[in-house]
């Protein structure tokens, strides 16, 4: 039999004290060895055949006990769930407290609920930007998409404004190396201002295969603080010069670019383009905001366990992209001038308002009775299927979690849709 307790230990989490006796545990015992047991080999027996007894000393008592435990506390807290009518909207912490092999279990599992969450979403109100397009962010684009056309021809003078020149570079400073202050062949065009103040200038005049070394002091803002307003001592390398030769502004050469007849149809073109990639930014701006407003005005008690739980996936996701760039934590947290526990507050605070967020968009889409149609699942997988052809991402688009994940992912946007309409009415 299972017999069981519930205290409330906060708004947002609940305790249950469950206790399970060996009646309730021999059916999952079976069912465990059995399972276990399907494709044992034990001299003297068929296959699977061998007594309880001895399959449970060959698989090994150790392995049994922790797979038929798992195997109790699940059912055994799902069956208290059940009874006690609980919503419960992530994974339980399993405290095991007591635990005598086949005939006696107690345990405590802390339960997030869905707590009582207080926000008058349909009052929020926020202005949406216009978006407006100025002339200067059009004869940018136009010239960038000028210097892609550009004709590049090697050159043997002295480097001057425009020229593209490819470079090794090599940082040091106290006679050490400074870490992302070299690279081989890195090219750069002279005069665009993309590497730090002053690096430029020291590169006019020189010839290909021209050595030299000057020193740069670092801007007072620049993002690694470490070397924020310091001396760095560089040596560089001139691999190779180009002149760079524009192609003439005109309709002749518009029409090379796209499916227009002049030059005004194509600055037409740039227009519309950079309306719609900026209506998106800003959209996707103003969603941010809006959502930001919503946390701030709402009233959720969030469970720890959740808070930790998101902090630890947002611990894990930092450090494989710091990974994906050839960097660890602690040399990013140098970098960034930044103490360990002030990078442990920043991820519990980040982790806190994605969990409240989550609450707050579950509740909107409950109080809006929010639904997402198997169609619309369907032609959002179609997108996904057309979108992505390898067949290792083609399989994954086969499984259900991805099709829940999906789900979750629409009922979010509509809900966050529900959000902007009110804010905007």
């Amino acid at each position: 039999m299972i017999k069981h307790t519930l205290t409330k230990k906060s708004k947002s989490e609940n305790v249950l004290s469950i206790t399970v006796d060996e009646q309730f545990i021999a059916p999952y015992k079976q069912a465990v060895l059995k399972r276990l047991k399907a494709n044992l080999k034990v001299a003297g027996f068929r296959p699977g055949k061998a007594p309880d007894n001895i399959a449970e000393r060959e698989i090994g008592e150790a392995k049994v006990q922790a797979e038929v435990l798992e195997e109790v506390i699940m059912h055994a807290y799902s069956k208290a769930v059940r009874e006690e009518k609980l919503e419960t909207i992530a994974s339980p912490q399993i405290n095991l407290k007591k635990f005598v092999p086949y005939n006696e279990l107690e345990f405590e599992a802390v339960v997030p609920v869905m707590p009582e969450i207080k926000l008058d979403y349909k009052k929020l109100k926020l202005k949406k930007p216009t978006v407006k397009i100025e002339s200067a962010e059009i004869e940018d684009t136009l010239q960038n998409i000028l210097k892609q056309s550009a004709k590049k021809t090697d050159s043997t003078k002295p480097i001057k404004k425009g020229d593209e020149v490819t470079f090794d570079f090599d940082g040091t400073r106290e006679g050490k190396k400074v870490d992302g202050a070299s690279a081989k062949n890195h090219t750069l065009v002279i005069g665009d201002g993309s590497f730090i103040p002053g690096f430029e200038d020291n590169m006019i005049g020189l010839k290909k295969d021209a050595t030299k070394k000057f020193n740069i002091t670092f801007p007072k803002d620049y993002h690694a603080k470490e070397l924020a307003n310091k001396s760095v001592e560089f040596t560089i390398k001139i691999n190779n010069i180009q002149n760079i030769e524009l192609p003439k502004l005109d309709d002749a050469w518009a029409k090379t670019i796209g499916p227009v007849n002049s030059l005004k149809e194509l600055k037409e073109e740039i227009k519309n383009s950079l309306s719609q990639n900026k209506q998106a930014e800003s959209d996707k701006q103003y969603e941010n905001e809006l959502l930001e407003k919503v946390i701030e005005t709402s009233d959720v008690d969030v469970a720890e366990s959740l808070v930790n739980e998101q902090a630890s996936q947002l611990r894990n996701e930092t450090e494989q992209n710091l990974k994906n760039n050839g960097l660890t934590i602690e040399k990013y947290l140098q970098l960034q001038g930044q103490k360990p526990q002030e990078f442990e507050e920043t991820l519990k605070k980040e982790a806190k308002k994605r969990v409240q967020l989550g609450l707050v968009l579950r509740y909107v889409i409950e109080s809006e009775k929010i639904l997402v149609s198997d169609t619309e699942i369907e032609a959002e997988m179609n997108k996904l299927r057309a979108q992505y052809t390898d067949p290792k991402m083609q399989e994954e688009l086969t499984h259900d979690h991805f099709k829940q994940d999906l789900k979750n992912h629409l009922l979010t946007t509509k809900a966050i849709a529900k959000l902007v309409q009110y804010a905007q009415a």
